[in-house]
Parts: structure tokens; sequence; C-alpha cells
């Protein structure tokens, strides 16, 4: 079996103990926040959920730009952690949700003008994901995917991201996408896809 068609899985007990003893994704830099808001035409007033948002650091930064933010995670842990760092803050709100159970445990977070998923796409079911961000986002909405390329990252690293193939996969049933590359040797990319 070729290991890249390995699909990433973790439960939210995996990330509980991770985000428990104090784990942190690698920071967003301001190339990536400022190339986001670029290819999503993120304005201030608009409405943004971000799934698997962590501790909310990514949702923290949006929130700066005046948009109203839902951050949801499915690791009690990280939303805790997100709820204290981030507590007072105006148009910022944190919820524990799981995206891919059958039933969802919140009401439905639409409609929204942008879904933000920073490094945790691979961990999501695809398609089942796919079907309620279309019924959350707004006619026009933007799913806005960051992730690292498979085939571009070194041996023995944990987090291996999508494949070419399946990031050229995404394109269908939405009306248009485009993707463009975070770092110089495009192993680290933002995906734009529009409703």
């Amino acid at each position: 079996m070729n290991i890249t068609s390995l699909r990433e899985t973790r439960t939210p007990e995996y990330w509980d103990r991770l985000y428990g003893v104090g784990y942190t994704p690698d920071p967003s830099s301001d190339f990536e926040r400022q190339m986001l808001r670029a290819y999503t035409g993120a304005e201030s007033g608009m409405r943004v959920l971000d799934v698997g948002c962590g501790k909310g650091q990514f949702s923290a930064h949006m929130a700066d730009w005046g948009l109203t933010v839902t951050g949801i995670d499915f690791s009690l842990s990280a939303i805790t952690a997100a709820r204290k760092m981030h507590s007072g803050r105006e148009l910022l709100d944190f919820r524990l949700h799981d995206v891919t159970a059958a039933r969802s445990p919140v009401a439905d977070p639409g409609p929204v003008d942008i879904v933000v998923c920073r490094l945790a796409y691979e961990f999501i079911d695809g398609p089942c994901f796919e079907e309620r961000v279309r019924r959350w986002l707004r006619p026009g909405g933007i799913l806005h995917i960051t992730t690292t390329v498979s085939e571009l990252m070194p041996p023995g690293v944990a987090h291996r991201g999508l494949t070419r193939a399946r990031i050229n996969e995404l394109r269908s049933g939405w009306a248009r996408m485009t993707w463009y590359s975070i770092t110089q040797d495009s192993s680290f990319v933002g995906i734009v896809l529009k409703k």
C-alpha cells in the first residue's frame, strides 16, 4: 500500500492528550495570513467558521481583522485552552463540535461567508464535511484549506497533508477552485473553493 494513500485519523481523546501536554501547532506567518485574506476577500463584518481551531490563535488573528469568528474543534482540551487564552475577546467564540459526527451536537453554524480549515482537513471526513460546509456557506462563500503537500514533505514528518491528486479532486462540486503556494518550495499551500 502506498503510504501517501493512508488517511490521517485521530480521535478526540488523542488530541485531548496532545493539547493537555502543551501541544501547539506551528503558528501562521504574516505572509500566510495576508494570502488568506487576499484570496478569500475577507472583510470586516463577515462571518467565519474556523474548523479544527485548536487553541484559537488563527481564529484570534481573523477576529483582529473585524471578522466574526466561531472556532470549532472536537478536542475539549483545545476548546478549553482557546476560551481561556481569548476570554473577553469580542467577535470571537469557541465551541466543542465534531464536524465528522453523524449528528451535530450543536446548532448549525451557518450561514457563514468563509470556512477556514488550517492544517486540519486531512483529519476530517472529506465528502461528509464538504456537504455540511456547502449548507453552511452563503451563496458565493469560500472554503479555505491550508495544508502541506504530501509528496513534498520529508520522510518521517508526522503531518503528511494532502496528495496533489487529492487536492485536484477537491475541485468537484465547487464553482471555482484556486490553489497557491505559501512557501517557496510549494510544500505548504492554500486552497480556495468557491460555492
